[in-house]
C-alpha cells in the first residue's frame, strides 16, 4: 500500500509545483506588458475626459504636424513618434489620427515596414485651412444627428443661432492655412 499511496502523494506536489511555476510566469509576464506600454496607461484617466476646445486644438496641432512634415519632404509620422516628440498621450493620438483618417483628411501608409502606419495628408495641403479642419470635426459623426429634431419649425431660431455663431468664429481663421502656422 506505501508503494501505490505514496506514488499518489507526487500527485499534489507535482499540482503545486506547476501552480507556483505558473503564477512566476505569469506575474513575469505582466511585469513586462506594464514596462513597455507604461506610456500608453499614464494619462489615462486625464484624456478620457478631455474637453472640445482641447481635442480640437490637439487635433489641429497633430494636422499641422503631419502636414508640415508632408510639405518639407520628410518621412512620414507614425502615432508612436508624434505621442514621444511632442508629449501627447497615446490613446488620444491614435483617436485623433483615427478620426482624421475617417474624415479623409490624412491617409495612412506603409513606410517600408509593413507593421507600422504613418500618415501623410489625404488631400491637397493648400485646401486644409483652420477653417476647413473645424467645419470637418463639426460635420463628422452626421450618422447621429438621424433622430428627428425640427429644427426648420420648432427650433429654427436655435439653430440659426449656433449655424451663426460657428460661422462668425470661423470667418477671420477661415484662409489660415495649417501648413503656414
Amino acid at each position: 500500500y506505501n508503494a501505490i499511496y505514496g506514488s499518489f502523494a507526487a500527485i499534489p506536489l507535482l499540482l503545486l509545483w506547476l501552480q507556483l511555476s505558473w503564477i512566476i510566469c505569469l506575474f513575469g509576464a505582466e511585469i513586462c506588458f506594464a514596462a513597455q506600454n507604461v506610456k500608453k496607461f499614464s494619462f489615462e484617466k486625464d484624456s478620457k475626459n478631455i474637453s472640445r476646445r482641447y481635442k480640437d486644438f490637439l487635433t489641429m496641432l497633430i494636422t499641422t504636424l503631419i502636414i508640415k512634415r508632408f510639405v518639407k519632404g520628410d518621412h512620414a509620422y507614425s502615432a508612436d513618434e508624434i505621442s514621444n516628440e511632442y508629449h501627447i498621450p497615446t490613446d488620444i493620438t491614435s483617436q485623433i489620427l483615427f478620426e482624421l483618417t475617417k474624415m479623409r483628411i490624412i491617409t495612412e501608409v506603409h513606410d517600408g515596414d509593413e507593421r507600422i502606419i504613418h500618415y501623410q495628408p489625404a488631400i491637397d495641403v493648400n485646401v486644409i485651412s483652420v477653417g476647413y479642419l473645424l467645419d470637418k470635426i463639426d460635420c463628422t459623426g452626421s450618422n447621429s444627428e438621424k433622430f428627428k429634431v425640427y429644427k426648420s419649425d420648432l427650433y429654427h431660431a436655435e439653430w440659426n443661432a449656433m449655424l451663426k455663431t460657428r460661422k462668425d468664429m470661423l470667418e477671420p481663421n477661415n484662409h489660415t492655412l495649417l501648413k503656414d502656422l
